[in-house]
This record gives C-alpha cells, structure tokens and sequence, in this order.
C-alpha cells in the first residue's frame, strides 16, 4: 500500500458523500423526468415484460404499453426510488469494508451497475405479477389497486433484504471484518425514508390522499414483519457459527511447541 492509499484507507465517508449526492441526482432527475428521460430504465423493463409476456411493447405520451393498451409501463412503474435504495444499501453498508481507495471505487461502480441490473429483474417481476392480479380482481377482501402496492412492497422489501444478506456474506469472506449489529437498520431505516420520509418532508403526500395513509400502514407491516424475519436469521446463524468446531478451535489457545 503506497502513501496515498494510507492516508485514504480510513476514509469510507467520500464513498457514503459520493453515493448520496448520485442518488439525489438520480431522485431529482426521476421526479422531474418524461417517458424519453427515463427511456434507460423503461425501455429495458418493457423489452423484458414484453418477451415473457410474447409481445411487443411501443412507447407512447404515458409509457410503453402493448398493442392491446391493456397496461402501460410508466414513469411511475420505473423503479428508480428501488433503484436508488439498493444503490444506497450497498454503499453505506459495506463500503466501508474495503480498505483501499481503488476497491472501494471499483464496489461503488459495481453497486450502481448491479442496482440497475436487480431493478430490471424485480420490476419486471412485479409488473408482470401485477398484470394477473388485474386479471382476477379483487382478492382477501383487497382491491386490485391494494394488491398491486402490496405486492411492490414485498417484492422490493424482501429483494432489499436478499441483497443486503448476499452483500454482508461476500464481502465478510472477502475482507474478514463483521459488520456492526446497527446494520440491520440500514435496510428499514433507508426504506421508510425513502417511501414515507421523503413525502413527508416534500408535502407530495397530499397529492396521494388516503392512498398514501393506505400505502403508509402497509410499509409499516411489512417492514416491521421482514426485518424482525431478517433479525432472528441472523441470530439463528450467529448461533450455529459460535457453536461450530472451526468458532470452539479459532477460540482455542495454540499450544507452543
């Protein structure tokens, strides 16, 4: 390690600065973006709904819907705000991790590329989930509308969730370091912010009326519901590591030869 990379070892909060200053970035410009704006995100999201679905998607004023209009993919239905919180998880949670500034560059890269990429993947989950439950209507008592933000809830929650543990194991093995108990509230606490703080503070929550008070309870369930999931796998793991041989022998003095 030369002397520049010593003296910026210690030094994750550049990573953290730069990392909010591009999700404001990326938040502002999706507030105020058009249907061409946000064509980098919507245009992939339409190619894959379109191929599972066996047909083609054309964008129009609203978004890119199919021949039929049966739905349209919106600027709403972008998932950008999932986007930039997996952007956000990724590199307030472990970027911290790597020692030198080379690796935690490379990482920031990398979370950006792979937000984008996951968004794709569970976007294109929820969009086409949501297309049947249109379908068949009403269902446990819950309007389609209900369901349809129920099932965004959960999907990106629980992806939240998966990457945050996939994170937390590679980059564990790759560096050796534990991450601090407070992490687990990374997750909820970035989540809230994002779909209940932020409204708050902007006055948009008006706009949605008692979709918001709706939209708002269910957050609240199921975060509430998956991060004490997240809490007791986790101590369930930590168990079974202090109780395994290789944790009994790490533990062991080394006897002198």
């Amino acid at each position: 390690m030369n002397g520049q990379e010593k003296r910026t070892a210690g030094r994750p909060w550049i990573s953290w600065a730069a990392c909010v200053v591009a999700a404001y970035v990326l938040k502002l410009g999706y507030s105020r973006g058009s249907v061409e704006d946000l064509s980098w995100i919507l245009a992939p999201t339409a190619k894959l709904v379109g191929a599972f679905r066996g047909e083609s998607l054309v964008a129009g004023a609203a978004g890119w819907a199919p021949p039929d209009g049966l739905y349209v993919i919106a600027p709403a239905c972008a998932g950008v705000n999932f986007l930039i919180l997996a952007f956000v998880v990724s590199v307030l949670g472990f970027a911290g991790r790597f020692r030198s500034t080379r690796g935690r560059l490379a990482f920031w890269l990398g979370a950006l590329g792979s937000a984008w990429a996951l968004t794709l993947g569970v976007n294109t989950v929820r969009i086409l989930a949501a297309v049947e439950l249109y379908r068949h209507g009403s269902l446990l008592g819950l309007s389609p509308q209900s369901l349809h933000r129920l099932l965004g809830i959960v999907l990106y929650l629980g992806a939240l969730w998966a990457l945050f543990a996939l994170l937390d194991r590679l980059t564990e093995r790759m560096n050796g370091s534990r991450r601090p108990a407070l992490a687990l509230l990374l997750v909820p606490g970035a989540s809230l912010g994002m779909t209940l703080g932020v409204p708050l503070l902007t006055g948009a929550f008006r706009e949605g009326g008692d979709r918001f008070a709706e939209h708002g309870i269910m957050v609240l369930l199921v975060t509430m519901a998956l991060t004490l999931a997240f809490a007791v796998r986790n101590r369930r793991i930590e168990l079974e590591r202090s109780q395994s041989p290789w944790a009994e022998r790490s533990r062991s003095p080394v006897a002198e030869p």
